[in-house]
């Protein structure tokens, strides 16, 4: 039997690539006839790097930023120097893992840390980047990438104001403009909310990021504010762009402010592993996915919906794993998973199935073997 090992992260838990090696070694373990193949998986959130770092030959750039909340830290990108190309995480430097519970708040953090590592690359020789969106802890609609780029956004005093989502209704005027003319920046990312609105960045994703009630309404009434602002100023309307909610509103800073193209997380690991061929060369028989939580929002244009698609009418199975099971057995057949298991029994704790994801994950392949024979 030979499977393909490709799951996404499990969010909290366990990294792409540490999933696949807990399956391995669960595999090894069964006396067995199986194959086994692994591609590192991201939809360009958690473990984007890891997923270049095992197609491409890059060099890991090292270099100092700043944390969501201004604080100097160190982190690094991906440079392929041949083909003059950068891959920045978002999360490396405007990530919620990078802040306490106690100091996460999208009313006070900042992009800002990412436009360090733009203008980094672009200093190394970099004329095409590709950013990751996802994990951030932010929700300032990328003006503070945007002010280490160039712009400045102010407010009816005239004065700059400080680059956080808190302050995003205090813009009054926006001056400035993308001097890097001969700089391609793409957006990496599954997500397609709108900049505001009830399905948009604030509504959607700031209260996992320590939001109050109170606060997600100052937030999407910000955005609003930095969408009217622009349009006043330059006529461009990104608002309802795919993917212009995207990491708290960077899908839209970066289409608006850098003239960046928004693609597909899911359609770029796809193009980038050759996913199609390589199951038809190897002569795959089972795939195993999975992620943190899967609901009806996985069965949207994510990971695991993207491998049906890809896998339709092919006799392929798919098999998935999560930590939660939000969705029926009538549901996931009837999308085309032939099996879906949690990693843990049902009644064991979430909080300790997140804690020893990968000690659970390890037990499943005596379980899916079983299941796939």
């Amino acid at each position: 039997m030979k499977i393909l090992l490709i799951p996404d992260s499990f969010k909290g838990s366990a990294s792409s690539k540490e999933v696949i090696d807990a399956l391995k070694n669960g595999f090894n373990r069964l006396d067995a006839e199986v194959s086994l193949h692994a591609v590192v998986a991201s939809d360009g959130g958690e473990g984007f790097l890891d997923a270049i770092e095992n197609q491409f030959s890059v060099e890991t750039i090292w270099h100092d930023s700043l944390d969501p909340i201004g604080r100097p830290i160190e982190t690094y990108y991906l440079l392929d120097q041949e083909n003059r190309t950068a891959y920045i995480e978002l999360a490396k430097a405007a990530g919620l893992d990078l802040l306490t519970l106690s100091e996460q708040n999208p009313m006070m953090t900042t992009t800002a840390g990412t436009g360090m590592q733009i203008l980094h690359a672009v200093n190394k020789g970099a004329l095409k980047i590709f950013v990751g969106l996802g994990g951030s802890a932010t929700n300032d609609g990328g003006i503070g990438l945007a002010t280490v780029l160039g712009y400045q956004f102010l407010d009816s005093a005239g004065s700059p104001i400080l680059p956080i989502g808190g302050r995003l209704g205090h813009i009054e005027e926006i001056q400035g403009s993308f001097e890097y003319e001969h700089l391609q920046i793409i957006g990496v990312n599954d997500v397609v909310n709108p900049l505001f609105g009830k399905n948009g960045a604030a509504y959607t994703y700031a209260r996992q990021k320590g939001a109050s009630d109170k606060e997600i309404e100052i937030l999407d009434q910000g955005l609003r504010n930095l969408a009217s602002v622009v349009e006043k100023n330059s006529d461009l309307n990104h608002v309802d762009f795919k993917g212009a909610g995207a990491a708290g509103g960077v899908g839209y800073g970066l289409k608006t402010f850098c003239n960046a193209d928004l693609i597909s997380g899911t359609d770029f690991l796809f193009r980038m592993t050759s996913l199609k061929s390589f199951i038809e060369s190897q002569k795959i028989d089972v795939i195993i996915t999975g992620e943190g939580r899967i609901d009806e929002q996985t069965l949207q244009g994510k990971l695991i919906q993207g491998i049906l698609e890809l896998t339709k009418d092919t006799g392929i199975k798919v098999v998935a794993i999560c930590g939660q099971l939000d969705i029926s057995e009538g549901d996931y057949k009837k999308v085309g998973l032939h099996y879906v298991t949690t990693i843990a029994d049902e009644n064991t704790p979430i909080k300790l199935s997140m804690e020893k994801a990968l000690y659970y994950i390890e037990q499943l392949p005596a379980k899916l073997y079983s299941v796939l024979t």
